[in-house]
């Protein structure tokens, strides 16, 4: 019997436009070379919206997201379009399980800026968030390196500002990851 191709899993949450859910999906598996597959959208859990706050908490989200992941995929990104937030902050663009499996991204504040943001830069958004997401599930920290995706990004300006690729030190644990979930190393060739 074939066993099931790996793959990352994309889950829409709370009717998220599905054009963005679509860039993110195919910037995920053209960066780490893994086939993603799209599911239908769900609603965001419930206890995961803060009344106080008016926000959502990421980690509810999270935990729901580890009971939707498929036992093939190695990775979930949930996709939603909600004022995210973790105890700690204000807000986050984001925020992964490091080194576990699941993740949420939302592009509630990607598109809030003081000028109308075009699509393409909204998906370049999503993208950028979602790569460095998806890398801190495969326990890559937050970077000191100027130009590596793993730098943190608090404000919209530093993403905009950030290019997509790994230094070298981010891509050496990175590859030690794949080796430790026996996935193909094509990255970094």
């Amino acid at each position: 019997m074939k066993s099931e191709e790996k793959i990352i899993a994309i889950q829409p949450l709370g009717g998220v436009r599905g054009d963005v859910v679509e860039v993110v999906a195919a910037n995920l598996k053209a960066f780490f070379q893994i086939p993603t597959q799209v599911f239908l959208d769900q609603p965001l859990p419930d206890g995961a919206h803060n009344l106080h706050r008016g926000q959502y908490n990421c980690y509810p989200i999270l935990k729901f997201l580890g009971t939707q992941k498929p036992d093939h995929a190695v990775k979930i990104v949930g996709v939603a379009d909600v004022d995210l937030f973790i105890p700690i902050l204000t807000h986050v663009f984001g925020e992964a399980e490091l080194g576990g499996h699941a993740t949420v991204i939302s592009t509630y504040r990607l598109d809030k800026d003081e000028k109308p943001v075009l699509p393409n830069c909204l998906y370049d958004r999503a993208a950028k968030i979602a790569v460095h997401e998806v890398a801190h599930t495969f326990r890559l920290p937050h970077c000191k390196e100027e130009d590596c995706i793993m730098n943190s990004f608090p404000v919209i300006s530093h993403i905009d500002d950030k290019p997509v690729h790994f230094c070298r030190y981010c891509l050496t644990f990175l590859k030690d990851a794949y080796e430790e979930l026996e996935l193909p190393w094509q990255l970094g060739r």
